[in-house]
This record gives structure tokens, sequence and C-alpha cells, in this order.
């Protein structure tokens, strides 16, 4: 997180592991305004969907920088929970710890984050 930006995860359409909860980037970005040699781009509604004309947004997230520099966003916010759990669950094999996650997709309530790593990623 030291060197992560707003901008950075625009320009490569990041996804990251809250993205059950929170989306993924383009789903949160109203507005983007970038500063390219020509001079400043921004959409002139911020309204996460218009009908008319390309949607500079799309041009613009993915394109690591090369139509120019992302400046400002838009983005939409969420309150923070009332209550944060973090936990951990150790598995006897790797296939157990497989079978956890199946079932957990297969459910109606998500983790926020829920990720299966072995001892050497851990």
């Amino acid at each position: 997180m030291e060197f992560s930006t707003l901008g950075g995860w625009i320009s490569t359409r990041a996804s990251g592991m809250k993205k059950n909860t929170y989306g993924n980037i383009e789903d949160i970005v109203n507005n983007i305004t970038i500063v390219t040699s020509k001079g400043t781009y921004t959409k002139s509604s911020l309204w996460p969907r218009i009908s008319n004309g390309p949607d500079l947004n799309n041009l613009i997230m993915g394109s690591e920088g090369n139509y120019g520099v992302i400046t400002e966003a838009v983005i939409r916010v969420r309150p923070l929970p009332e209550v944060r759990i973090f936990d951990s669950i150790i598995f006897y094999d790797w296939e157990s710890g497989i079978k956890f996650m199946y079932d957990v997709s297969k459910t109606n309530s998500w983790p926020t984050s829920c990720r299966l790593v072995d001892n050497i990623q851990f």
C-alpha cells in the first residue's frame, strides 16, 4: 500500500482482494480527469452511465498512462462496516481448503476477502 494510488488503480484497471464487497475499479469510478499534452479532458456529467458517445472512463481505465496522466477521479464510497472480523482457518490438507472455498462460493454470504494460501506463500 505504500506506493498504491487511486490513479494507479484506475490506469491498471485494478481488481483487489475486497472486490466481492466493493467491486472492481470500474464499478466505483464515476468520473476521471486526465491531463494530456493537448489539454485536460473530463466527462461533463458525474453520473456513472451516459448513453451517448464513447465513455472516457472506459477508454482511460487500463490504459496504463498511454493517453495521459490521471489527475482527478470521482468515486463511490461506502461507509465502514459496524463490525469487522478477521480470522484464519488452518486446513489439514490442500484439498480440504479447496473444498471449503468451493462451498463458500455457493453460499449467499460472501466474505469481503477470502484467500487460500499454502505454507510457502504464507
